[in-house]
């Protein structure tokens, strides 16, 4: 950990980097490469990896049972590949030792103030310019923490700022009749969910808005740990990925040939490919309304086995919750819960 240098208008640093997830890190280490040397970061927590550092009592991060959907081939740094030893798509615990080897590989912990969080950003109202663009310069009050209480505070001055503080740092709930005035049972946002023992949801019956990757590791964790039943409403549908396709990482087709082709043409390939691993996802309940390609892939090796075995269902959108704790769905099904678990998010700081 460094302390946070004293700067001024007249000797501003290079660059300051807000977050120190990977993004953040990356960043920082390509000003040192690009010769920004008076570059430091700043990092709300007291640890790096942003999402990827489990915390068991924060309603942020990862889950418990959360590994990587894209393999460690194509998620790793260009300049610092993942050990052999690990598996195909990591563990949370093994991408943050990666995470961790990779800041102390290039030295950057240095560089890097913890428990320092940014409480605002402005334009510096004097004349101090950048020396090689002539703008003006960044002005970034900043409050060190202890235990999330602000116990000091300064303000730093740089040339540049590069904001890695992730479009996923902040809960976004939804908003459906009677979900907040209405429904009795207990009603839970994903970010706060990290596994069904320690969210208290054996025996219960759990609703999912969403069908997002953080949802069906969260459906199909409950319905290995004991959920009485998991259903899970979605709005647009999608088109389920598995992990592996022909005993390869599907990623791993993601070549330039592949990239090439017209997107209706790869979409078209890729929707054929997905069909042969486990059928139409229309039989499944999916009904995507987008073309496989059109979205972000939801990716998951063993949903669509506990469609098939009736372990989870999936219904279309919600519409109401009600009183005595049921849900009203867009095809006139009523279904009734104990737990809602919603999706969504935003960045930080929005």
């Amino acid at each position: 950990m460094a302390p946070l240098p004293r700067t001024s208008p007249a000797e501003p640093l290079d660059v300051l980097v807000i977050g120190c997830g990977i993004s953040g890190l990356a960043t920082l280490k390509c000003c040192f490469d690009a010769g920004l040397v008076s570059t430091f970061a700043v990092e709300r927590t007291a640890l790096l990896g942003g999402l990827w550092t489990y915390r068991e009592k924060e309603a942020y991060g990862v889950t418990s049972f959360t590994h990587i959907n894209v393999s460690k081939h194509n998620y790793c740094f260009s300049d610092f590949p993942c050990p052999d030893d690990v598996p195909d798509y990591m563990s949370h615990e093994q991408m943050a030792a990666y995470i961790n080897a990779y800041a102390d590989h290039n030295h950057l912990r240095e560089r890097i103030a913890f428990e320092t969080e940014v409480t605002a950003l402005r334009r510096h109202d004097g004349d101090a310019r950048h020396v090689a663009t002539g703008d003006r310069l960044w002005e970034v009050s900043v409050a060190r923490t202890v235990n999330g209480d602000a116990v000091g505070r300064m303000t730093i001055y740089a040339c540049r700022v590069a904001i890695a503080s992730g479009h996923h740092g902040r809960p976004s709930y939804a908003k459906f009749s009677g979900l907040n005035d209405t429904f009795p049972g207990r009603v839970l946002h994903s970010a706060a969910f990290k596994d069904t023992d320690h969210n208290d949801m054996r025996g219960k019956r759990v609703l999912l808005v969403g069908i997002g990757n953080s949802a069906i590791d969260a459906a199909v964790n409950l319905a290995n740990n004991g959920a009485k039943t998991v259903t899970i409403s979605t709005r647009s549908g999608a088109w389920v990925v598995p992990n592996y396709l022909f005993g390869c990482p599907v990623d791993h087709y993601a070549c330039r040939l592949f990239l090439s082709l017209p997107w209706r043409v790869a979409s078209s390939i890729f929707e054929a490919v997905i069909m042969l691993h486990h059928g139409s996802p229309w039989k499944w309940g999916l009904n995507p309304k987008m073309r496989a390609l059109q979205t972000q892939p939801t990716v998951s090796g063993t949903l669509v086995y506990h469609i098939q075995r009736g372990h989870v269902k999936v219904r279309p959108n919600a519409v109401e919750f009600k009183r005595d704790g049921s849900c009203v769905f867009t095809d006139g099904a009523t279904e009734v819960f104990d737990v809602i678990l919603v999706q969504g998010r935003r960045p930080r700081g929005s």
